[in-house]
């Protein structure tokens, strides 16, 4: 069993990695690994979901798609099972982002759907310096190609197209899911950007406090309310100032982004 695996899911992944092997045609599997927050050490057993990617031998088959969906009805029998999110992906796509992949297998809560889902290039830049090889070729021998310049394209977009979108809307900031989800990736955008390197949800809120002005601690403290106990009293008076605040750090990160690291991007490079 490997020893970064969080004692609560060793078991757990132990039986994925059984039921795999009994499920699936024989000589499939290139590889089960495990990547995201149990892989950046910060695995949180009330919130954490349990971020997987299998590596396919060969193109997708019906059959294998019947197979797989049996393997997630028997796993969500356990604990853990509902929170398992992942995908079955060819090894010969290894690196490539969805725009460059047929449509595979994916997993969301547990359930089973075929299409496109989480296989960008910070899932693959985790999965290369951080994963776990649960079973099959060891992560160093997959030459994955991602590089430090396909995360930076990808936190552009994230910063300047998917989230400045989001600040058209306003009214998605009054639910307190969108402040949690907005202040941790938002966070975890700012201190890849500032130290080059991928940081897990609560990790990132925490260097934020540490980094950004304190016009932004009662947002990100907010947050982090939210995320680990939110049946806690709001430290907000007002859901609208609030929303007002979760915007504004948007845009914040927007202009910063602009402002400074875009400079810093190309002295990177």
């Amino acid at each position: 069993m490997n020893e970064r695996l969080p004692k609560s899911v060793q078991t757990f992944t132990q039986l994925f990695v059984e039921v795999l092997n009994k499920h699936l045609p024989e000589n499939i599997m290139e590889g089960v690994y495990i990547y995201g927050s149990i892989a950046l050490g910060a695995f949180n057993e009330q919130k954490s979901d349990i971020d997987f990617i299998v590596l396919l031998k060969r193109e997708l088959s019906d059959q294998v798609v019947v197979a797989i969906k049996a393997i997630h009805s028997q796993m969500n029998k356990y604990e853990f099972g509902n929170r398992m999110d992942g995908v079955y992906v060819q090894a010969s796509l290894v690196g490539k982002t969805n725009e460059e992949q047929p449509m595979y297998p994916y997993c969301s809560d547990g359930k089973v759907s075929v299409g496109h889902w989480d296989v960008n290039h910070i899932t693959w830049w985790v999965l290369k310096q951080h994963g776990i090889t649960l079973q099959g070729t060891p992560i160093g021998e997959l030459n994955i190609p991602t590089n430090w310049d396909d995360i930076l394209k990808t936190l552009e977009y994230n910063v300047n197209k998917y989230w400045f979108n989001k600040t058209k809307k306003r009214y998605l900031f009054l639910f307190d899911s969108m402040i949690e989800f907005t202040t941790c990736t938002i966070s975890r955008i700012i201190c890849s950007l500032d130290q080059q390197d991928i940081f897990s949800k609560d990790e990132a809120v925490k260097l934020c406090l540490g980094s950004v002005p304190e016009r932004w601690h009662l947002l990100l403290n907010e947050g982090a309310r939210i995320r680990s106990n939110a049946n806690k009293k709001s430290l907000y008076k007002s859901k609208i100032k609030r929303a007002k605040d979760c915007r504004d750090f948007i845009l914040y990160t927007h202009q910063l982004y602009k402002e400074d690291f875009l400079k810093r991007s190309k002295l990177w490079k």
